[in-house]
């Protein structure tokens, strides 16, 4: 089961509101020597990212509530922004279960966001997906 099945599943389970994000990204800050910059995502892209949500909410969230949020920047502060914005009380996200030098590299959200959060955080890795 993919993390959206299983936060969906859990959505249902407790009546509670799924909070679906995507975060249009700022490269990771290991991929570079400048700061990170505030971003403003181009409305047509931004559109574009809203449009995707929805047409992922109608597949898999059918019957759950929910909601949509698209954020610019890095992923792990936006998500945990989010997090306290909503009152959000467990987070349910994928890895990518990258290791070694690919995560040094490209940085590990998820392990940044369970170090940070203050609820828990449920991942779930893409082998266990499958």
């Amino acid at each position: 089961m993919d993390a959206l099945g299983l936060a969906s599943r859990l959505a249902k389970q407790n009546s509670a509101t799924v909070y679906l994000l995507t975060v249009i990204g700022a490269p990771p800050a290991a991929a570079t020597a400048l700061p990170p910059v505030a971003l403003n995502p181009d409305p047509e892209f931004e559109a574009a990212c809203i449009r995707r949500l929805k047409a992922i909410a109608r597949e898999k969230l059918a019957g759950v509530s929910h909601e949509i949020f698209v954020a610019s920047g890095n992923a792990a502060p936006a998500i945990l922004k989010l997090t306290a914005e909503q009152g959000i009380g467990l987070i349910v996200m994928g890895t990518h279960g990258r290791t070694g030098l690919k995560r040094f590299l490209l940085g590990s959200v998820a392990e940044r966001v369970v170090r940070e959060s203050p609820v828990p955080v449920l991942t779930i890795h893409p082998k266990a997906a499958g």
